[in-house]
């Protein structure tokens, strides 16, 4: 049996105030000519099918079109809901999709069947388990102690009626306690929702939701896919992938990660703004990419948006990088104000935050205004 896991779609999601939805329309659209030509038979969703618990209305459409395509193509789809999305509402209706091979988590209840497929090889189990908190399972098994995130889902597996014989799968959304985070995350102080790959030992392959870059973790087959776009400067350097898992016989599964091309792609440009400008007419990628640009211009430029938006309409944002910005981190304290003069002070204070000492004509225009203020004396 192929299988091929993505999540963390986040429909509806904005890069600084930019819609993502085209992108992410894109995307989906390119994963399912990819389950086409590979012939997978089951896709997984691990979660954050939307990026807020009430789903926006491009995003339902999105998600409506894509679910269509997978019908279409007579792919088998699970998907359970993540921390950003409401189970009610992502599950409403989920139980007249099943026959057109369209299978929801439910809202959790303490109790959750597979769902089994049969291959050559016998059946594969399937357990969609969404997000969960220790007060949503505690409150099922009220005998129970559950005060950590690891022992709520420890005890919702133990519920499961798995048969260790066989092929299973799970499907969740949680932290894991080695997994390495970015910025687009929603985190918790402490990490207090981490939990132990050690829980999904009895699991042939765990499809997890909710970690934004794509990594194995531990020696079992746990896997964080990563999310199919890059959503935050801090996944510059990720490599956006779909995991394709061949199971085989019990015991024997093949994973290959399968590259996913974005419509955009985020870009970080450095360099003077006229560096930038001259390059940007020969420059190889995307235009429309989105770019986060640093100026190492020692002065700030004038309507340096606007200018760097003519070439490179998706500008995220401009910072700097000089003398002065560096000079910027480290602030001081100014000793003995009362017996330096203005002019000194201003001096003091100009060369901390601009990391050079002022010009003869800058000297002269500050204590020009120093005397209109406060006279020659």
């Amino acid at each position: 049996m192929l299988l091929a896991h993505i999540s963390d779609l986040h429909l509806g999601k904005t890069l600084y105030n930019y819609s993502l939805l085209e992108d992410q329309e894109y995307i989906l659209e390119e994963i399912v000519k990819i389950l086409e030509e590979k012939k997978v038979d089951v896709l997984m969703i691990s979660g954050d099918v939307y990026d807020k618990n009430v789903a926006p209305e491009g995003g339902l459409k999105v998600l409506r079109r894509f679910l269509n395509r997978l019908v279409e193509a007579k792919i088998k789809v699970l998907i359970i809901s993540g921390n950003h999305d409401s189970a009610e509402r992502l599950t409403f209706g989920g139980e007249f999709m099943t026959e057109k091979g369209i299978f929801f988590s439910k809202v959790y209840d303490g109790k959750i069947e597979p769902i089994t497929f049969t291959d050559d090889y016998g059946p594969v189990n399937f357990y969609l388990l969404p997000f969960i908190k220790p007060s949503i399972v505690q409150h099922y098994f009220e005998d129970e102690k559950i005060n950590t995130y690891e022992e709520a889902v420890a005890c919702a597996i133990r519920q499961m009626p798995l048969n260790t014989k066989e092929r299973n799968v799970i499907l969740a959304h949680q932290n894991i306690l080695s997994a390495q985070r970015c910025e687009s995350e929603e985190n918790i102080i402490g990490g207090l929702d981490a939990i132990s790959d050690s829980v999904f030992k009895d699991f042939d392959y765990t499809a997890l939701g909710h970690i934004h870059k794509a990594q194995k973790i531990g020696k079992n087959n746990v896997y964080f896919c990563g999310t199919p776009l890059k959503y935050s400067i801090s996944e510059l350097n990720h490599q956006k992938v779909m995991p394709l898992i061949s199971l085989k016989e019990k015991g024997k599964t093949d994973i290959e990660m399968l590259p996913l091309i974005p419509k955009r792609d985020i870009r970080q440009i450095r360099g003077t703004f006229d560096e930038i400008m001259t390059m940007a007419k020969s420059d190889p990628n995307n235009p429309e990419d989105f770019i986060d640009i640093i100026l190492t211009d020692e002065d700030d430029i004038m309507d340096a948006m606007a200018s760097l938006r003519s070439v490179y309409p998706n500008v995220l944002k401009i910072s700097y990088d000089n003398k002065a910005s560096r000079a910027a981190e480290n602030v001081e304290s100014f000793e003995g104000v009362n017996e330096k003069k203005p002019l000194e002070i201003f001096e003091a204070f100009y060369q901390s935050r601009r990391g050079t000492e002022m010009k003869t004509e800058q000297k002269d225009y500050i204590q020009s205004l120093i005397e209109e203020i406060w006279g020659e004396n």
